[in-house]
């Protein structure tokens, strides 16, 4: 009777184990785990939330034929202003959360978008809903889709440089010295001044004096240093600090060329 029992619990278990390996199996054919399921199911809910609650006034994508269309910036760009400064995952969401939660010019990567397109209005989102939007965002991946970063040409005005008011130039000024006279051998004094410069900048690209084809030489230059302002707020190597500090100077060097 034990024998017995004990053969019947012995082909139980290869049962069951026979039937986990080839669930195992099977989604390692399809090249997706369990946990990576989770994240499908979830990518997949947020998704549709996204084409819901998002997309009546964000593009996915650029669309230059839509162009006149957009009300907000594409979530395409959303992604690649805030990834890089919030390159953890839970970091990205709780960034984004919040700015959705409680929009303000103190808290945006985005200080061109707002000037085209105005801030945000404050919605009120369930959080639940919210929190698998960011993290649908974080997750998507646009592949070799239209990434167009807008090639803005920094000109001079009629052969003259731009004007600019004195507490620009003053800021501007702020921002020189203090990359000129950086020192430090820690990366969290690296991650704050790029934050002081971005915010500097973020300044003066909100003012709202300047309109027209001066803003647009305005964004043009800090379009071109952006990418570099924010690795300078995230980056964890010092190295890659010590880069984008030298790349700064030169570019910020040459905003004399173009503006006074």
């Amino acid at each position: 009777m034990k024998t017995k029992l004990l053969l019947g619990i012995l082909v139980v278990s290869s049962i069951i184990s026979c039937t986990t390996d080839k669930k195992e199996k099977l989604n390692k054919i399809d090249g997706i785990t369990e946990v990576e399921n989770d994240v499908v199911k979830n990518t997949s809910k947020g998704y549709e939330l996204m084409k819901q609650k998002c997309f009546i006034c964000h593009f996915e994508k650029p669309d230059p034929s839509r162009k006149d269309q957009m009300l907000a910036p594409p979530f395409l760009r959303v992604q690649e202003h805030y990834k890089p400064t919030y390159p953890k995952k839970e970091d990205f969401i709780v960034s984004v959360m919040s700015i959705i939660n409680n929009p303000s010019v103190d808290k945006t990567l985005m200080p061109g978008a707002v000037k085209k397109f105005n801030l945000m209005p404050k919605l009120v989102y369930d959080q639940k809903e919210l929190r698998l939007i960011a993290e649908t965002l974080y997750d998507m991946d646009y592949g070799n889709s239209p990434k167009m970063k807008m090639k803005l040409n920094l000109r001079l005005n009629n052969g003259k440089k731009w004007k600019l008011s004195k507490n620009s130039i003053g800021q501007i000024n702020e921002i020189v010295t203090n990359l000129n006279n950086f020192e430090a051998t820690d990366i969290s004094s690296y991650n704050k001044l790029g934050k002081d410069i971005f915010d500097e900048a973020k300044m003066i690209m909100l003012d709202e004096s300047y309109t027209g084809e001066l803003w647009e030489q305005i964004h043009a230059f800090f379009n071109g240093i952006e990418n570099n302002m924010h690795s300078l707020i995230s980056t964890k190597s010092i190295d890659q600090a010590k880069g984008e500090v030298t790349i700064l100077k030169t570019k910020f060097d040459q905003f004399y060329d173009y503006f006074e």
